[in-house]
């Protein structure tokens, strides 16, 4: 897919995106990047931090669902070799 510009607003910046992704789902991104830059900026009124601290949560949320998703794949890969070990014995 040819990438196009997407324009996008964050924190009331607009932003000219190339990207080959969807517009709508680039849209989401920023939707999301900009509820999350909202919720931290009644923490502080310097941009920088605000900034900072909307992505520190991003990468939290980001690094548990990694987590989450690498438990639920070791005990998929536990509960698969649990079977085969049965169905070796069966025979």
């Amino acid at each position: 897919m040819e990438p196009k510009v997407i324009s996008v607003e964050i924190f009331g910046q607009q932003l000219h995106l190339k990207s080959a992704a969807d517009p709508a789902y680039t849209a989401q991104l920023a939707e999301y990047v900009d509820s999350q830059i909202r919720k931290v900026s009644r923490q502080s009124n310097d941009p920088i931090k605000v900034v900072l601290l909307a992505s520190m949560n991003i990468a939290n949320e980001l690094h548990e669902e990694r987590k989450k998703q690498e438990e639920a794949d070791d005990m998929l890969s536990r509960r698969a070799d649990s079977l085969l070990q049965r169905i070796e014995r069966s025979f």
